[in-house]
């Protein structure tokens, strides 16, 4: 015994296991096969709350996996509900891969979010694509690994990119050719900006990406190695037959792993994504159109006399709403979308406006927590949601609550505008004094925009004024002189952005300035322009602090889940052995149970109430009860008569797999 106390520290240092935070540093990005090492490691140091899952190698042969976090890891059957979060579903976010190991760590580091929580945390869905990344040279494309004939010919990924210049990137080649539609942006030749005939412009480049003509078809690097994009490979509005899209929705071992898996876990009650999309900060953009024309609708004969339309006609949408207003019982009401189900008009489109409340309350949520932790200055726009993601199937299919997120783009370029009072014309009729008040911010300022070069600085237009080398009304004379800063008028803003981000920041490369290059086919040209991934991925030293500040409103985000839970009962005895029973349903969480999509499509279990008790009769009401629907913070009432000769227990139950749900143990006073 006593030889066991003595070990017992040494035991215990052992087999303590150091938080994920210790163990992986986010001073780099990780490639897809240390992301799975590290969720096997967890794994294996954490069996009692984490959990594995083997959903499918990719054709490049890499591990999909999704780690399992809770109380309930393991279990076949679950009681608590659970959120879902995808991470990078396209590869080419490495940002959104980092966010979700840190995720992951937190979740273990903090009991607390997991106390009653399930977490399913999909790393990696395209380890191949993601792969690039950690590859030479450095090209971003979506594609996994199946080879795939993208130009239809009679060969398979035999026209990919080539690193030309030998500076471990694939970027662009400039081409100077009379039916080119390129031309240099004004006064900053390195952009480039699109002529507009309307204006008299004329193109003087064409733009292809940096290689060869492997099967001198004309097209440059049209059939890469690799080719379906993971991150488009889901039901709702996919794109078939296009570039990246696959033979049809889950055609590809990884993303009908991810359908099975979702499908088969109906506790899920929340989705998040982290990839280029952003619906905190873009609630999800409403006015999209279908394929269908919605000013020619012509209802079908066994459906007309529902709303009393005439079959021969062609209707608008707002007349058929009409029509199915005036028609339809008092109190159920109508909207487009279903209008569009019930003609068989095609997928809806848009978020339902019930919907749209929470999520622009979200969103502005989520902005004041961004300006509370300093992240809110102006940066390009996060990527619009695309048909067949994710993040759309989650909301549209499943009903669920769905939300993207993304943690970093550029910054936007600033357009310096002279500050007030400090033009040239200003500045020769201030005196000296006047001019040093100014203070170095002001004054250097006043430099940048009036075009004066970068090695004149404010501290020497001070030191000059002082010692009488100038006068105020000298400098300004010379400012006049000097041509106006450069201007990028017409140029793409998120070229702007990658030319500003790289001259301010040595670590961070955005953009690659021309150089001439010959070509063994196309002759002399130029290679340069955008660096791959730099728009959305940050030097190394920035992940850390990025995600220690925004991956917690994910927890904030749970913490709003819809929650059933019973609210008050009332037992009112009538005589006789009979019992009236009234039940508040509650909604305790923030988000409705279900959306109003989930509704709609009816893919989310109603909440199922039941009363059990032995020898009690029902006189009035259903031992088994379902409450379709319970808004957020909202209360459904469900009234019982029931009959039961002797003092009887009765267990009374809110069954929601995916929003906790309640039991209460009542007691019936029997007959008299």
């Amino acid at each position: 015994m006593k030889r066991l106390r003595f070990f017992l520290p040494l035991m215990a240092a052992v087999l303590t296991v150091p938080p994920l935070s210790a163990q992986v540093a986010f001073d780099r990005y990780h490639p897809p096969a240390e992301m799975a090492a590290a969720f096997r490691d967890l794994a294996r140091s954490h069996p009692d709350f984490v959990k594995i899952h083997e959903l499918a190698e990719s054709p490049g042969g890499r591990e999909v996996l999704v780690i399992e976090l809770g109380p309930e890891a393991g279990r076949t059957v679950k009681t608590l509900p659970a959120v879902f979060v995808g991470a990078d579903f396209e590869g080419l976010h490495p940002l959104a891969g980092e966010a979700a190991l840190y995720l992951v760590g937190r979740i273990v580091d903090k009991p607390e979010v997991r106390r009653d929580l399930t977490w399913y945390v999909l790393g990696c869905p395209n380890p191949d694509a993601a792969a690039r990344f950690f590859a030479k040279p450095l090209w971003a494309d979506p594609g996994n690994g199946r080879p795939w004939n993208d130009d239809m010919d009679d060969a398979v990924d035999e026209d990919g990119p080539e690193d030309l210049d030998g500076d471990g990137l694939i970027t662009t080649m400039r081409i100077v050719d009379p039916g080119g539609e390129w031309l240099p942006a004004p006064g900053q030749p390195r952009l480039l900006k699109k002529a507009d005939w309307a204006k008299g412009e004329q193109g003087i480049y064409k733009l292809l990406p940096e290689g060869l003509d492997n099967d001198r078809d004309g097209a440059y690097n049209e059939d890469p190695p690799g080719g379906v994009n993971i991150g488009v490979q889901f039901p709702h509005l996919f794109a078939a037959f296009k570039p990246g899209s696959g033979l049809w929705p889950g055609s590809e071992e990884e993303s009908f792993a991810v359908l099975k898996f979702v499908n088969e876990h109906k506790e899920i009650g929340l989705a998040v994504v982290f990839g280029g999309a952003n619906f905190c900060l873009n609630p999800p953009p409403g006015g999209r159109r279908g394929d269908a024309d919605l000013n020619r609708i012509r209802v079908p004969k066994d459906m007309a006399g529902f709303i009393n339309a005439d079959p021969d006609k062609d209707y608008t949408m707002e007349e058929l709403l009409e029509l199915a207003k005036a028609s339809l019982p008092e109190g159920m009401t109508v909207d487009v979308s279903l209008i569009a189900s019930f003609l068989g008009l095609g997928a809806a489109v848009n978020p339902l406006p019930e919907d749209l409340k929470f999520y622009a309350e979200l969103s502005d949520k989520y902005k004041e927590f961004l300006k509370a932790a300093r992240l809110d200055e102006k940066r390009l726009a996060p990527a619009a949601d695309k048909d067949g993601s994710f993040e759309l199937y989650a909301y549209y299919h499943l009903g669920l609550p769905s939300f993207a997120l993304d943690f970093w783009t550029l910054p936007e370029a600033r357009e310096e505008k002279a500050a007030p009072g400090l033009a040239p014309g200003e500045l020769e009729k201030m005196t000296g004094e006047e001019f040093i008040a100014l203070g170095e911010e002001k004054i250097a300022a006043f430099l940048k925009t009036s075009g004066a070069p970068p090695e004149f600085t404010a501290a020497q237009a001070i030191e000059a004024i002082k010692t009488g080398r100038t006068s105020t009304k000298e400098m300004a004379a010379m400012m006049m002189r000097t041509p106006p800063p450069s201007s990028a008028e017409g140029a793409d803003p998120r070229d702007k952005a990658r030319l500003a981000w790289s001259d301010k920041e040595p670590a961070g490369r955005a953009f690659v300035d021309w150089k001439p290059f010959k070509h063994p086919v196309l002759g002399d040209i130029e290679i340069g322009g955008a660096v791959p991934y730099a728009d959305t991925t940050p030097p190394p030293a920035m992940i850390e602090p990025l995600l220690r500040e925004q991956v917690p409103w994910v927890f904030e985000l749970a913490s709003r889940m819809a929650r059933i839970r019973l609210g008050p009962v009332t037992i009112r005895p009538l005589g006789g052995g009979l019992h009236e029973i009234e039940a508040w349903i509650e909604n305790a969480g923030y988000l409705p149970y279900p959306t109003a999509m989930g509704r709609r499509n009816n893919r989310i279990f109603p909440v199922i109430v039941t009363l059990e008790g032995r020898d009690l009769a029902f006189i009035e009401g259903r031992p088994r009860t379902a409450v379709p629907a319970v808004d957020g913070s909202g209360r459904r009432k469900i009234r019982w008569i029931v009959r039961s000769p002797k003092p009887v227990k009765i267990e009374l139950r809110a069954a929601a797999p995916s929003a906790w749900g309640d039991v209460r143990t009542l007691e019936l006073g029997g007959g008299k």
